[in-house]
């Protein structure tokens, strides 16, 4: 990764608020209510991570709650104020896309917990699971695991600080299981709907860009 974790964060949270001051200062209040109800949608989500629950019976359900407010409520966000002139069909179809590409984006995010090295992402590998964060492809393989398997997935989130050969472990079971192969498949369908929202516009450079924007969310490995 080029820059760190940390680094990365606080950008982010300098470039949103830099955003907002830009909004103040075009005396329309449109796009800055979008912000914030995007702001609130991201925090609630964040809080949601925070919950308390039993880590097995996360389902994916939840999980999708759980990334359209924490990833994908900004993507969409974004996309809808840059539509905020144009007609309804194009701004509902415009949040729609940015709502199914923020919501691949994350899964393929979770995956490269299991499938890339820290030299690659920046994070150490298993990082979610060191932190017991239930992801796409744990619940996943869940399903298909049997009692003694998940036995060790219970064993890992009920210990405050797994070691290595644990994480190593619950990671290779994932795979074994289908997790990550599911994983991949959900976060392909839903960059193939985001794609298919764009056909309502018209050909242009711009709809150009955002339909490559879909090839980098999925194919990233990084």
């Amino acid at each position: 990764a080029l820059f760190s974790h940390q680094v990365a964060v606080i950008m982010g949270d300098y470039l949103y608020s830099r955003a907002i001051i830009e909004l103040v200062g075009l005396d329309d209040l449109a796009p800055l209510r979008v912000f914030a109800r995007v702001t609130n949608e991201m925090t609630i989500g964040e809080m949601r991570q925070l919950e308390a629950h039993d880590k097995l019976a996360y389902d994916e359900a939840q999980y999708d709650e759980l990334i359209r407010s924490k990833t994908a409520s900004l993507l969409a966000g974004a996309c809808e104020v840059g539509a905020l002139r144009a007609p309804a069909p194009y701004r509902e179809a415009l949040a729609r896309f940015g709502l199914r590409l923020g919501m691949a984006f994350q899964i393929t995010d979770d995956l490269l917990d299991y499938t890339e090295r820290e030299a690659v992402t920046g994070k150490p590998s298993g990082l979610d699971l060191k932190e017991h964060k239930v992801t796409l492809p744990l619940i996943a393989a869940l399903a298909a695991m049997g009692p003694g398997q998940r036995r060790l997935v219970a064993e890992l989130m009920a210990t405050p600080d797994p070691g290595d050969p644990l994480v190593a472990e619950v990671m290779q079971l994932v795979e074994t299981a289908g997790g990550l192969d599911y994983a991949r498949r959900r976060a392909l369908e839903l960059a193939q709907r985001a794609e298919a929202e764009l056909e309502i516009l018209p050909p242009s450079p711009a709809r150009d860009a955002l339909r490559d924007s879909i090839a980098y969310a999925v194919e990233r490995r990084s």
